[in-house]
């Protein structure tokens, strides 16, 4: 219906797009219909519910071609984040589109666990800290012998092949004074990246964390990082490739057992198992498949993982629910121990985590 006064009502108009997405086969229509409604008028949802009972807001005819342009891309199983731009995550807001894996909510349980990973890491820490040599903790230029606040130390962690950088930017901006080194080989993938880091730079700087974004192969990377130089034998993705496919001006060697933690969500769709959703197809094939078992990129991380991964370290790979057992033995023979197995909040196996053994 149109006001005369100015505008289409918006309850009519949410009703409008429902019907069209419905039509399209698209389950949760009234959701994604109130979702890109709101969106184009920049209200939010809880405004927008306002609205459908008192016909207060009121639809310009700019906004309703909008509207209309976006839920016909919708119609035509374009994902909705793709459809509107964006994607959150945890508390993130992440800039998305053609070339990038939609970060799902199953994955903020992986970091979660990571933050608990990190923030036990640091408490074990402070705590040695606390228990030695109390004169560490004074400043020599304090001649009263005032106890300073030291910083702790900054975390490192590693995500290989990033997306969108969800991880890395959650764990970074969520748990002050944090370094996170990311890796993304596809072009289009680190773009959006990029964006994103480029987006939350205030809030990193107010966590005193950081996140290093390299283009290039996570794994040939890691192998790198393992190391002051490179490998004596090619890595099975190259030297050379390696290489080439580091950032200019990005460091490329680090110290052995540099990481605190590796995480990653990485592709592990078996080959023949393709989507029946249009949606999950929109996402790159090198962010979903990973060889006839789907864990040829889970093989190859486990070792160079194990060697950049300091005393205590942790491991934490995202999984279908069936290779939780098959991921437990990789870790296992790479020399990780304390493998174990986290559900979904749906009971499915979802990601496994592993400790780089302590040294004594």
């Amino acid at each position: 219906m149109t006001d005369p006064a100015g505008g289409s009502e918006v309850g009519p108009v949410v009703l409008r797009m429902l019907q069209r997405l419905a039509e399209a086969g698209i389950g949760p229509a009234r959701a994604e219909s109130r979702q890109i409604v709101a969106h184009v008028l920049d209200v939010s949802l809880g405004d927008l519910s306002l609205a459908e009972l008192t016909g207060r807001l009121r639809v310009s005819a700019e906004q309703m071609h909008t509207i209309e342009t976006l839920t016909e891309r919708r119609a035509r199983r374009i994902p909705l984040q793709h459809v509107l731009g964006r994607a959150p995550f945890r508390a993130l807001d992440l800039s998305v589109g053609e070339g990038v894996f939609v970060p799902r909510p199953e994955t903020e349980l992986l970091v979660e666990r990571a933050l608990e990973l990190l923030s036990e890491r640091r408490a074990a820490e402070q705590t040695s800290d606390s228990d030695g040599d109390d004169a560490a903790a004074v400043d020599p230029a304090l001649t009263d012998g005032t106890r300073r606040d030291v910083a702790p130390r900054r975390l490192r962690v590693f995500e290989a092949g990033t997306g969108s950088a969800a991880i890395s930017l959650a764990i970074a901006t969520e748990l002050p004074h944090t370094q996170v080194r990311t890796v993304e080989l596809e072009t289009a993938a680190e773009a959006w990246a990029r964006r994103n880091i480029v987006a939350y730079t205030d809030a990193l700087a107010a966590a005193d964390s950081a996140v290093e974004l390299v283009a290039g192969d996570a794994i040939a990377d890691l192998a790198v990082a393992s190391s002051s130089l490179l490998p004596a034998q090619p890595h099975p993705r190259s030297r050379a490739q390696a290489a080439a496919q580091m950032t200019p001006g990005q460091p490329v060697a680090e110290s052995a057992g540099t990481f605190d933690l590796i995480v990653s969500n990485p592709p592990y769709v078996p080959m023949g198992d393709i989507p029946l959703e249009p949606e999950a197809r929109a996402d790159p094939d090198t962010a979903l498949y990973s060889g006839a078992d789907g864990l040829d990129f889970i093989r190859e991380l486990v070792a160079p993982a194990f060697a950049a991964l300091q005393a205590g370290g942790s491991i934490l790979l995202e999984h279908t629910e069936q290779q939780g057992s098959d991921v437990r033995t990789l870790l296992e023979t790479a020399g990780f121990e304390a493998a174990q197995t986290h559900r979904d909040l749906t009971g499915r196996d979802r990601f496994t985590e592993a400790r780089h053994p302590s040294r004594h």
